[in-house]
């Protein structure tokens, strides 16, 4: 998927995805199949039905992996959350995992420590995705590698902004979908990609906040944030800190 949006805030998904159309595509975009079986989306209950707010990703036989913000927002709201890892059409899914929502203690809106998990209520099978060891993205940097790096967006969110002379929309299927972004920056908890038109590179939309961004297969990052509206750059945060690992250890280890 090409994807050149913003990362979603919950906020927006929320709005933006009980109204958004379906059956379109994103420019250059790949529907992701069963490509990434182990990235699922973040559903709340609502009166119409199983919603779409965020994404993630399956870390853990109980755990998966998301944004902070997120998890808030659900919490906020009083929904109820599932999982599905249904390729496509998630908002009518055949099967929901149940499970509660554990936010980071440490997490300061919008963006602080936006890392947290939906614990889920049964152990699930693998494939899981990894997670960094703790200062890899420091690692590949000294070493100079992150420059040429590809990193691959997995996620449930929207697609590229429409202007059809009405008000604009940013359509949505429900499909996993995935693309591939370039490496602009790193600082201690953040990781800015680009996603350039001019060079056809993808990026993340609304609705794709807590997806995993993938560095030769492990989750190097969750979806945060970026520029409005959904255009040049995701700002994702870090799952390699310190901060993170101790925040997740305990959780990882439950079967």
């Amino acid at each position: 998927m090409k994807m050149k949006q913003l990362a979603a805030l919950a906020t927006a998904a929320a709005v933006v995805l009980t109204a958004a159309s379906t059956g379109l595509a994103i420019t250059n975009g790949t529907r992701d199949g069963n490509g990434h079986p182990n990235v699922g989306a973040f559903l709340v209950q609502r009166p119409s039905g199983w919603r779409v707010l965020c994404s993630g990703a399956l870390v853990a036989p109980r755990v998966f992996l998301t944004a902070s913000h997120c998890t808030t927002y659900a919490d906020a709201n009083g929904w109820t959350v599932g999982v599905t890892f249904q390729s496509t059409d998630a908002e009518h899914p055949t099967t929901v995992l149940s499970g509660h929502t554990v936010s980071n203690p440490a997490y300061k809106a919008p963006y602080q420590n936006d890392v947290s998990i939906i614990l889920l209520d049964q152990a699930q099978p693998g494939p899981y995705v990894p997670l960094p060891t703790v200062g890899l993205l420091d690692d590949l940097k000294k070493a100079g590698t992150l420059q040429d790096a590809a990193f691959v967006n997995v996620g449930y969110g929207t697609h590229e902004m429409v202007n059809g002379g009405g008000p604009t929309t940013f359509p949505f299927d429900g499909d996993r979908w995935t693309s591939v972004s370039s490496y602009s920056s790193l600082n201690q908890d953040m990781i800015h990609l680009h996603q350039k038109d001019n060079r056809d590179e993808g990026g993340t939309g609304y609705g794709d906040s807590g997806g995993p961004t993938l560095l030769n297969g492990t989750a190097i990052a969750v979806v945060s944030t970026g520029d409005v509206p959904c255009w040049s750059t995701s700002v994702n945060t870090r799952t390699d800190t310190q901060e993170v690992a101790d925040f997740l250890r305990p959780y990882l280890a439950l079967t």
